[in-house]
């Protein structure tokens, strides 16, 4: 059973922010420090703040617990939803996997400076990124999907003994047909986006 909290995880502190803290972020960040009305009383509390966004598609945060261990973040913005799933290594907060839904056609934004969303306000899955790390190496594995059935493979390399990086690239044809995933219901609905043992599956990444 998963455990919804609406607070913002840092990754760079390795840290799950407070409500205040959370709040304040979206008060400069999101909102320029220049909240309406509206805002400022969906501002109350953090889960306020998340329905209020969700139905308002503006940014909000959540971090998912899983047996009383923190599973995932959650960042719903404007664009995209990004998920970064939580693993711990020697009692360290690790990210390990990261991905991305975007909720608009991106190849139309890109060449006809417009947004539009897809049939039925469907998801797109176009990015995955797994990340190693080891006491020799930090790797970091990013595969790009595309529209047109073409997907771009980045893995960067840093070696910390030489602290150099290497990267490698090359393009693939992907099968994107189940990419396409059905948005959230509500503001907390995202068991069918968390379940990446699923939407993983080597079926369905059909490279």
């Amino acid at each position: 059973m998963y455990l919804y909290k609406f607070l913002q995880y840092n990754d760079l502190e390795k840290s799950v922010l407070s409500e205040d803290e959370t709040l304040e972020n979206i008060m400069d960040l999101v909102l320029d420090g220049t909240p309406n009305k509206e805002e400022k009383k969906a501002l109350i509390t953090s889960e306020d703040w998340s329905k209020y966004a969700y139905q308002n598609e503006k940014e909000y945060h959540l971090t998912v617990y899983l047996n009383d261990k923190l599973y995932c973040y959650i960042d719903n913005s404007t664009m995209d939803i990004n998920i970064d799933f939580l693993t711990y290594n020697q009692g360290e907060i690790f990210k390990h996997l990261t991905l991305v839904y975007d909720k608009y056609n991106m190849d139309i934004a890109f060449e006809e400076d417009r947004y539009e969303k897809f049939q039925d306000d469907a998801l797109f899955l176009s990015q995955i990124n797994n990340y190693y790390e080891d006491d020799e190496k930090k790797v970091t594995n990013k595969l790009i999907f595309k529209l047109d059935g073409s997907a771009n493979i980045l893995s960067t390399t840093f070696d910390k003994k030489n602290k150099k990086t290497s990267t490698e690239a090359k393009k693939t044809k992907a099968n994107v047909s189940h990419n396409f995933i059905s948005p959230p219901k509500n503001y907390i609905d995202y068991e069918k986006l968390i379940d990446y043992k699923n939407i993983l599956k080597p079926e369905y990444l059909d490279l």
